[in-house]
């Protein structure tokens, strides 16, 4: 074997080490937030402690916030077959709607209220979340809190990734 087949499996190995210690620092790091809030993945990371300058009291409270609000969502989701089952039943509603002869605005309406009743229950808990957030940072941080809250909405609308506009900008694309 030569010196340069040598030096290029070298090359090679050493390559394949550094991607693979990358990429597992990457899925590590994505795992540790999976399934978390957004803001409580950025307000109890070591990022958002560091620039916010979070205490280990606030820290605390703020963990015990996200576990609250983090319940109550559980319990009005309910488990994965409650959810299917709700699903079920209302793609069953609102097939039986679609299939009568004759319009029923009162049954449609009813099916609507219903899940804008749901969302304003989310809305609420998020809602109630945020306040009490709120009142653990003071004033020096409730300012960097917004303005970090601020450039990552930017951030998301440039790439795409904020929901409701995303989503909004994107049917927009496809119709023009």
């Amino acid at each position: 074997m030569t010196i340069s087949n040598k030096l290029s499996k070298f090359v090679l190995v050493c390559g394949l080490a550094a991607a693979s210690v990358g990429a597992t620092s990457v899925m590590a790091k994505g795992d540790m937030h999976r399934g978390m809030n957004p803001q409580a993945g950025f307000l109890l990371s070591e990022r958002g402690i560091n620039k916010l300058q979070l205490t280990e009291a606030q820290q605390v409270q703020l963990k015990a916030i996200f576990a609250e609000q983090t319940t109550q969502m559980k319990a009005l989701r309910g488990d994965k077959a409650s959810m299917k089952d709700n699903r079920i039943a209302y793609k069953e509603k609102m097939n039986a709607l679609l299939a009568t002869h004759a319009f029923d605005e009162n049954a449609a309406r009813e099916l609507i209220k219903a899940r804008q009743e749901k969302g304003e229950q989310f809305a609420l808990i998020k809602m109630k979340s945020e306040h009490a957030i709120w009142q653990v940072l003071n004033v020096e941080q409730r300012e960097s809190y917004q303005e970090i809250k601020k450039q990552l909405r930017k951030k998301g609308h440039k790439k795409g990734l904020h929901r409701v506009d995303g989503e909004r900008n994107k049917a927009e694309r496809t119709h023009s």
